[in-house]
């Protein structure tokens, strides 16, 4: 079962022990706090993490202007992403995200992977609607209680979340492939 936008609201307003909203558009001031700040916290945890249930493919093409230097190609990133999280790279070209651009020498069109906005709750993981609740407790607890211990809590509870979510992800597929090329390039 999948939760709505006013349930996980609800669910961070428990959290802090603060009265149900019956939706976005209350005229509360937690409403108005969730109103205000759903939606930046619910990106700002997406992009935290590579959750499985927000990744995305796409063949980008190159854009007609190129970089000014040092890079052969631009290419507009999706109007849905948050995060580019890998990019099919076959020889080990560099790649270097710029503003709303991905900038590199990789010719078109270039495969890449990343984490997209997504508005609409029924996508969520369990763990993400739990993720975003504890972090928009985090973020309103002491506007709505006072207590700086109350917003501890919840950040506690938004990172064992995150760490749960790690685990869970971990068993959805096969592992990346890790090349020794990799390995090596790492310990430089």
């Amino acid at each position: 079962m999948s939760l709505s936008a006013v349930q996980i609201c609800n669910r961070a307003l428990d959290i802090l022990g603060a009265d149900p909203i019956l939706s976005l558009a209350d005229n509360t001031e937690a409403g108005r706090l969730c109103n205000r700040n759903y939606a930046a916290v619910r990106d700002a945890v997406l992009r935290a993490y590579p959750w499985n249930a927000a990744m995305r493919r796409a063949a980008l093409p190159a854009l007609a202007e190129p970089p000014a230097w040092g890079a052969a190609f631009a290419y507009e990133l999706p109007a849905d992403c948050l995060r580019l999280w890998r990019v099919e790279n076959e020889g080990h070209v560099d790649w270097r995200v710029e503003g709303r651009r991905v900038v590199t020498d990789l010719g078109p069109p270039l495969k890449v992977l990343y984490l997209a906005r997504l508005d609409d709750t029924s996508l969520f993981d369990p763990l993400m609607g739990e993720a975003i609740a504890g972090r928009l407790a985090a973020d309103l607890a002491y506007r709505l209680t006072g207590s700086t211990a109350l917003g501890n809590h919840a950040w506690s509870m938004y990172q064992a979340k995150l760490a749960e979510a790690r685990r869970v992800d971990a068993q959805e597929g096969t592992p990346d492939r890790l090349v020794a090329r990799d390995w090596l390039d790492a310990r430089r």
